[in-house]
């Protein structure tokens, strides 16, 4: 007699997330053989992101994009032959997507000398064009420059050494016709006591009302995060805002910097890293600008790292949902790159639900991370391999899990579940089982999708579909 496995559908409904409420992915590797400094992570299309990085043999910036299936297509290298660039593990390119246009900066090689340039894709990283050099400095040199775009217009902020290495500020400099040309840069970070921490990266943000660089403050060796803040379109900086006021006293530069985002109009996230009584600690800080007051200020750790490396933290933000990524050293391996995230709403980063993305020996750094559709999207240099590696975390449950306007059936058929989408954008499929592995992962668009499930062991599974804000989860029974 010939035996059938049923599969049982039903609809699910969690209303807390915890480390079991996602699928982590098996590292994927971006690219081999041409460096792993300072990667950074965005998505250039739906379900497809891009990275950069550097090399600091070949001194060479770097862009690879997702094919979308279960790889990455081959690097583009940005920086023209004759120009090197400026490659350290903490601090590197940084790029920015808007519509079809990326837009990547970064710093020519130079020990005491060196310019800031951007390179334009005009059709999502399939291709680059020409640099475009950023500053206008006839003395002095640029270094750790970062972007971000709004309504094509280009904002670079980057610090300026006077010709001796002294006197580091941050500088912004603008473009109005989508990077073709740059005006001259426009003094920041003075308005505030001290100077720049000479090697920590900055962070510019933007949105239609304000114009935001995040940056490690030096007074007299006290090192903690401000920010400067722009009404005018970065034509000037005339207010500041601290969202660090442990006064970390080190009497070198740390080489680790802030990272932001905007969660509301008027309301920031940034995250850091900085001392307590001589313990190393990250924080995320929640400050409301119009109030000019931090809502929240709370500590990220995991309970399963040691906290004795903690460093490099990064955010993203996306549908009122939080996502942080760091590296600390593990209980259990060694250096490993953790994620937690939390509603915006509510923050709660509790330690016991942060998740080891990286539990195996070696060293796994410098990550950074994005999020859409309910899907987490994380880079980090694998220092051992000297690779970059991607991996996605993928939310199984959420709050408001079905959505009745999702034009989405699933149902099953044996060894068979399918999948009927209409809707008008692509949508992220995701099978997990029970334990938060990922089976399955892909982009559909709409179809009908048949996952075979004859090779699956009897348990539990999820089928999440998510699209824009909306997501069907169903578990299936085998």
């Amino acid at each position: 007699m010939k035996k059938h496995c049923i599969l049982l559908l039903a609809l699910i409904t969690v209303f807390q997330l915890n480390a079991q409420d996602f699928a982590v992915t098996d590292p994927v590797k971006v690219a081999d053989g041409v460096g792993n400094h300072h990667p950074q992570v965005e998505l250039v299309e739906p379900g497809r992101v891009g990275v950069t990085w550097t090399s600091g043999g070949t001194k060479n910036a770097y862009f690879a994009k997702h094919n979308g299936v279960d790889g990455f297509a081959d690097p583009v290298q940005l920086n023209p032959e004759g120009l090197d660039v400026q490659s350290f593990d903490w601090s590197g390119p940084d790029f920015a997507v808007e519509g079809d246009n990326i837009y990547v900066v970064f710093r020519s090689y130079g020990i005491a000398t060196g310019h800031i340039y951007v390179v334009k894709s005009t059709d999502k990283g399939e291709t680059f064009g020409d640099t475009v050099r950023v500053d206008a400095l006839e003395e002095g040199y640029g270094q750790f420059p970062d972007l971000a775009v709004f309504n094509d217009t280009v904002y670079v902020t980057f610090m300026n050494h006077d010709e001796g290495g002294a006197n580091p500020s941050y500088e912004v400099a603008r473009s109005v016709d989508g990077g073709l040309t740059f005006e001259d840069e426009v003094l920041a970070a003075s308005i505030i006591p001290g100077e720049s921490c000479d090697c920590c990266q900055p962070e510019i943000i933007v949105n239609d009302e304000y114009v935001i660089v995040f940056f490690r403050n030096n007074d007299d060796n006290i090192r903690d995060i401000k920010a400067v803040t722009s009404i005018d379109r970065a034509a000037s900086f005339t207010e500041w805002i601290s969202l660090d006021d442990h006064n970390w006293y080190i009497e070198a530069c740390p080489a680790t910097g802030p990272d932001a985002r905007f969660i509301e109009d008027a309301k920031v996230v940034a995250t850091y890293k900085t001392e307590v009584d001589d313990e190393a600690k990250i924080f995320l800080n929640v400050y409301d600008l119009e109030a000019d007051a931090s809502t929240d200020l709370v500590e990220l750790y995991s309970a399963t790292g040691t906290g004795n490396a903690i460093n490099y933290p990064q955010v993203c933000y996306n549908d009122e949902v939080i996502g942080v990524v760091w590296e600390d050293d593990s209980e259990e391996t060694s250096r490993d790159v953790f994620f937690n995230q939390s509603s915006a709403a509510s923050l709660d980063f509790n330690p016991d639900n942060a998740i080891n993305l990286t539990a195996f020996s070696g060293v796994q750094s410098k990550p950074d991370i994005t999020l859409s559709n309910g899907v987490f999207h994380a880079v980090y240099a694998d220092v051992n391999g000297f690779s970059v590696y991607y991996l996605q975390i993928a939310t199984l449950n959420a709050v408001e899990d079905l959505k009745a306007d999702l034009d989405a059936q699933i149902s099953t058929n044996l060894n068979q579940v399918m999948v009927t989408y209409g809707g008008e954008n692509s949508a992220q499929l995701i099978v997990s089982d029970v334990n938060g592995k990922l089976i399955q992962q892909q982009l559909i668009t709409e179809n009908k999708t048949i996952i075979t499930t004859d090779k699956w062991e009897s348990g539990v599974y999820f089928i999440t579909l998510v699209s824009d804000d909306q997501r069907l989860v169903k578990k299936v029974v085998r």
